[in-house]
């Protein structure tokens, strides 16, 4: 009866010091800030309200994601989300439902369901429908790639509306 329990004893401290499960390893972070800069100056800002680390993914989920861009120091523009998850090995930035991409030099006002920033080009670029508000109309059109200010871009698969008229 004793070795019955010596072993039962030891299959229960073997069960508790087996690792957890990948689910449980992953760490989570309130109010997360990340920094981008290029020879000292700031390229941009991302703030997360919440994150969740999968380290064994290379990977941090993000909550209510917020990317701020700068052009020579200045805040040049704002990247907003409802989520979106940051690559920990090449600063990729997915952000999804919900995306707003505002311009502060040119007011323009970008929308989309999902858009992925290359930390590698600096460009952001997504293959979903866009919507692009300018003072001077409206533009959609179905994939993008352009810089983070949206002082250049490439929409595909575009139609205009100018005068500031919507359709």
């Amino acid at each position: 009866m004793r070795v019955l329990a010596a072993a039962a004893l030891c299959a229960a401290a073997c069960r508790r010091a087996a690792p957890p499960p990948p689910e449980a390893q992953q760490q989570t972070f309130e109010g997360l800030t990340l920094n981008q800069s290029d020879a000292g100056a700031p390229s941009w800002t991302l703030h997360a309200r919440r994150a969740f680390l999968h380290e064994d993914q290379n990977r941090a989920d993000l909550e209510a994601p917020v990317m701020d861009f700068y052009t020579d120091g200045k805040a040049s523009s704002r990247v907003i989300a409802h989520g979106g998850f940051v690559d920990t090995l090449t600063h990729d930035v997915l952000l999804s439902s919900g995306v707003v991409v505002d311009s502060f030099q040119d007011h323009s006002h970008l929308t989309t369901e999902a858009l992925t920033y290359s930390s590698k080009t600096g460009l952001m670029h997504t293959d979903l429908p866009v919507t692009i508000r300018r003072p001077d109309g409206v533009v959609r059109g179905r994939g993008l790639v352009a810089k983070p200010d949206l002082s250049e871009m490439r929409i595909f698969n575009q139609r205009s509306v100018l005068s500031g008229r919507d359709e």
